[in-house]
């Protein structure tokens, strides 16, 4: 990277910039001009005498002059505001487009350091490096030429003018600027200083948030809030300090500036008040040498604050800069060259050591070779270099001496586009990406874009406009709407036939059971595949229909009917008996929604439903108020919480007063209807839900449908000839819910649900509809289990002729062994390391090698 701010900006913009500076010299004629008509309309239009006067070949009058030189002045206006509006602009876009040419070499940075240097620095210090700390770079670099050449010039052509009209009014308008020039660098100097203080210390700040925000369980877990919130209150204060002396100096400066730009009208004043008492200036002159002063003190400001400017992002760059040019950076090449080779032969590890492991961890002199097609344990305790062994094997790191290398061909010269595809590596602590589960799966398949979408003329034009600004700033121009999948990697033809592979994978790994779980708690949308929707509501007929013919389901499961209230629902759910369309809208935000409040109001339920919240409130006070917070008891009332009890007690108070009562706020209002909401009868036996309030709240139902779901487009009406896509899989297949007084319903139920959905073969599309299934911030939707197993597949795919794993499936119990069984088999004929902690499964590979504290201890050759 270029260490200078002004050598990046000069080198990679400098034709910008020359056309920026060929625009700002235009500026000054007209600047110029604008200010001698003043002048000339003063003096010689206003004052002046010896009319008609000839312009152009044409005469003018002393009113017809005036206003044509009043026009002369606006349309000077509107030529140098169109001047300076086109450079604005210019140099704005200009300033971002370097700003993304920067932020995305400095991703590229990242991507390029070594994984050693990871434990040097943290997430929590590059992120704002990328993002905040250069976003005034970003402004800084359309300005960086422009301003001091177009306030420069300003003021050159200002004084030029002042000069004009006396020598002496021209020495005193720039009798402070050589104090200010000496005195203000030496003052920012100190400043300058400060600033990159500041710039570490919050780097500093953010690498503790982000430990913080990471550790937040063992936090929590060892009572160490306390002293977190001491160390971070220390660093803010030590920001503080530096803030507060930073403010103290760059406002001194300031009003040092201000003191002397008010000196100079002083000498204005006294010295041209003298000469135009004495007739050696008029007073138009003066008039306009006063104006043109006004206008003089702007260019000098901003010349000033960009110095100040200048220095402040040049120690912005250089601190970022100095974090991302390490000396050992992998070059360029390695990340973007596209060339790959094939990776057969034997794996060879010929002396080799490195530093720099976890925890320190070195690994010395170690000689291994795994011929092709083998498959060799690395066994190691923690520590003992095996999973560092494992990394070199695979690339990710480089040896400090000796050589890795695959069939000859030295890991360490060779492309990440080889390393990637050739060799697939599953590590301990894997890391699963937001996003679904195919996502994750196919993620060592989407190496480069391979089939570009079909596009719209309009769409196209847009896309054209997007590859200009990525050659500009040198963004790659890779399409992420097309199809990265490759297929032919995996040994398929289509994604069809990908996402079978991936079913089977998911088989063989154990992960099949998951996927399908959470197929069913996922939503899928109709339009994507008519046919499974259909086949979902078959099966919800079936059900119901086995449902109604076997008395022993029929008392363990409401299925909606529009007549019949579910005391097994909610009372929003009877009430409404629709969905919103919108899935991130939960039933407790339905009553908020402005039509459902217009619809209650004006049917006179809301009052109906405050009546309801208050018996139930009442009752829950007069049974828990004495019951201590521990109890437990309160548990089966998910609706209200010991917290809750005494604010309710505040509102039912204030209802059994009339006076008060009439004076409700809304709020309270609205706390006891949305209590009512949440009631589920047959789960909160309270005694509120009469035969009558049942009927009236069914019939209620049918007008809210008449008149807000059907002319609307928030809502989906439940309908049993429907799929209703805001609903999960498995609640579109019940259609009902489980009765909450039946300890056993649901599990009954779910065998039921289970063995109709595989008579019917709905269990592999329900799996793939799972593969749709968000698995939240870097998969915090996962066990760690699940998480490992998805990695595992996810390196599978690839089909790479070596494979790496570590401590994965190493236990000695009967799943993971079944698990090593079936990588063996999957595998068979091709080069597999596996690491293991135990020495215990060794013996079911070809061969192994035993590290211990970072050396070869010792090596078991092929039994064969």
């Amino acid at each position: 990277m270029e260490k200078s701010l002004f050598s990046f900006i000069w080198r990679f913009s400098k034709r910008q910039q020359i056309f920026i500076l060929c625009v700002t010299v235009l500026t000054y004629p007209v600047t110029y001009i604008l200010l001698e008509l003043p002048k000339l309309i003063v003096n010689d239009a206003v004052q002046g005498s010896g009319f008609p006067r000839a312009v152009f070949g044409f005469e003018f009058d002393q009113v017809s002059y005036l206003v044509l030189l009043c026009f002369t002045f606006l349309g000077l206006v509107v030529v140098s505001n169109g001047l300076k509006l086109f450079l604005n602009v210019y140099k704005g876009r200009l300033g971002e487009r370097m700003l993304r040419r920067l932020r995305f070499e400095l991703f590229q940075r990242v991507l390029r350091f070594r994984l050693p240097h990871f434990r040097k620095v943290s997430s929590g210090e590059i992120i704002p490096m990328i993002t905040s700390e250069v976003e005034d770079v970003g402004g800084f670099i359309g300005e960086a030429f422009a301003l001091p050449a177009y306030q420069g010039g300003m003021l050159v052509v200002q004084l030029g003018f002042i000069f004009m009209q006396d020598p002496l009014l021209g020495l005193a308008a720039i009798s402070s600027y050589p104090i200010q020039a000496y005195i203000i660098p030496k003052l920012q100097r100190k400043v300058v200083l400060l600033s990159r203080r500041r710039v570490k210390n919050v780097r500093v700040i953010a690498d503790k948030v982000g430990e913080s925000i990471t550790g937040v369980p063992e936090i929590h877990a060892n009572d160490a809030s306390a002293w977190h919130s001491a160390d971070l209150s220390d660093r803010l204060y030590e920001n503080f300090k530096i803030r507060y002396e930073i403010y103290n100096r760059k406002y001194f400066i300031k009003f040092l500036n201000n003191f002397m730009n008010q000196l100079t009208p002083f000498f204005f004043y006294l010295i041209g008040g003298y000469l135009v008492i004495e007739g050696d200036l008029s007073i138009g002159a003066l008039l306009a040498v006063i104006a043109a002063y006004k206008d003089l003190a702007g260019p000098w400001k901003e010349l000033l604050a960009y110095y100040q400017m200048t220095a402040d992002v040049s120690v912005k760059y250089q601190t970022v800069v100095e974090n991302f040019d390490p000396v050992d950076i992998y070059p360029a090449e390695r990340l973007t060259s596209d060339e790959t080779v094939a990776l057969k032969g034997d794996l060879v590890l010929s002396n080799v050591s490195f530093s720099g492991g976890a925890a320190g961890q070195e690994v010395f002199d170690v000689s291994l070779k795994v011929p092709q097609g083998q498959m060799v344990a690395v066994v190691g305790p923690d520590g003992s270099g095996r999973a560092e062994v494992l990394q070199l094997a695979a690339g990710l790191v480089s040896p400090s001496s000796g050589r890795v290398e695959i069939g000859g061909q030295d890991l360490d010269k060779l492309s990440e586009a080889t390393l990637g595809r050739e060799i697939a590596y599953v590590g301990g602590a894997v890391h699963v990406w937001t996003g679904t589960i195919r996502d994750n799966m196919y993620y060592g398949l989407r190496h480069r874009p391979l089939v570009g979408p079909e596009r719209t003329a309009e769409e196209q034009r847009a896309h054209e406009r997007w590859l200009t600004e990525a050659r500009l700033t040198v963004n790659p121009t890779y399409d992420r709407a097309a199809v990265w999948d490759d297929y032919a990697a995996a040994g398929v033809k289509d994604l069809a036939e990908l996402d079978r592979r991936a079913l089977e994978l998911l088989s063989a790994v154990g992960l099949d059971a998951d996927v399908y779980r959470l197929g069913l708690q996922s939503r899928f949308d109709p339009t994507l595949d008519d046919k499974f929707a259909e086949r979902i509501l078959a099966v919800r007929a079936t059900l119901e229909r086995r449902i109604a013919e076997d008395p022993t389901l029929r008392g363990l499961v409401e299925l909606w009917n529009i007549s019949q209230f579910n005391a097994s629902a909610t009372l929003a759910e009877n009430l409404f008996f629709a969905v919103p369309k919108d899935p991130d809208i939960t039933m407790d935000q339905v009553p908020d929604l402005p039509e459902v409040k217009a619809f209650l109001k004006e049917t006179g339920i809301d009052g109906r439903l405050e009546e309801i919240g208050l018996k139930i409130a009442e009752t829950m006070i007069e049974l828990f108020a004495n019951v201590s917070g521990d109890s437990g008891l309160l548990g089966t009332y998910s609706f209200i919480t010991q917290d809750d009890l005494p604010e309710f007690d505040r509102i039912v108070r204030n209802a059994r007063s009339v006076v008060q009562k009439s004076r409700m706020q809304d709020a309270d209002r609205a706390r006891l209807a949305g209590l009512a909401f949440k009631l589920v009868p047959a789960r909160h036996r309270l005694g509120v839900m009469t035969d009558e309030l049942k009927a009236e709240i069914c019939q209620a139902r049918k007008q809210f449908l008449e008149k807000v779901v059907a002319p609307g487009e928030t809502f989906v009406a439940i309908d049993p000839g429907v799929y209703l896509p805001p609903l999960t899989i498995e609640d579109n297949l019940l259609f009902g819910r489980a009765r909450v007084d039946r300890r056993d319903a649901r599990q009954r139920i779910d065998q039921v649900i289970r063995s109709i959905v595989e008579e019917t073969g709905l269990r592999e599309p329900i799996m793939f509809a799972g593969f749709n299934y968000h698995v939240g911030v870097s998969g915090s939707r996962l066990s760690a289990s699940q998480r490992r197993r998805l990695a595992l597949v996810r390196g599978l795919l690839k089909n790479a002729p070596v494979t790496i794993l570590d401590d994965i499936a190493t236990g000695l119990n009967d799943e993971d062994q079944q698990l090593r069984q079936t990588l063996r088999a999957l595998l068979e004929g091709r080069t597999l390391l596996f690491g293991s902690p135990y020495t215990g499964l060794a013996e079911e590979f070809h061969a192994h090698v035993l590290l211990d504290q970072g050396r070869l201890a010792s090596k078991q050759a092929d039994p064969t």
